[in-house]
């Protein structure tokens, strides 16, 4: 029965940390881009040709790795490469703005809207990320 018991609380605490490791908040995500992205990337995640680089269809945001994606957030970029295109347009840093939950929940939003298919990001990977620049 002991057996039992263990391998009952060791499979709920496994399943715990997976629902928390792939939390994410929908809305939570939707209206932190808004507020914070969408004035240059547009609702749609078109951004505007020569400004600001597209979302949608990004390869960046559709990479299984998101470090790049989860970096360009945190740090900002100038002269950003797109399809080709050159993006001189300055995206602030959000590092010292928004929590790493946040973030996260951006980059969840970014990679799963508009038809991309980037797999989703933790928290964690995100104060991972803040740590390696620090």
């Amino acid at each position: 029965m002991s057996r039992f018991v263990r391998y009952s609380f060791a499979l709920t605490a496994a399943c715990c940390l997976v629902g928390e490791a792939t939390a994410y908040d929908a809305a939570k995500g939707a209206a932190l881009y808004s507020a914070n992205c969408a004035a240059c990337h547009l609702a749609s995640g078109e951004g505007l040709p020569g400004a600001f680089p597209p979302l949608k269809e990004s390869g960046v945001v559709n990479k299984d790795d998101a470090t790049k994606h989860i970096r360009v957030v945190l740090d900002g970029m100038q002269g950003g490469k797109a399809g080709g295109a050159v993006y001189r347009s300055i995206m602030p840093p959000f590092a010292a703005v928004l929590s790493d939950e946040d973030i996260a929940d951006i980059v969840d939003y970014e990679r799963g809207s508009w038809g991309n298919h980037g797999k989703p990001v933790t928290a964690a990977q995100v104060a991972a990320a803040r740590e390696l620049h620090r």
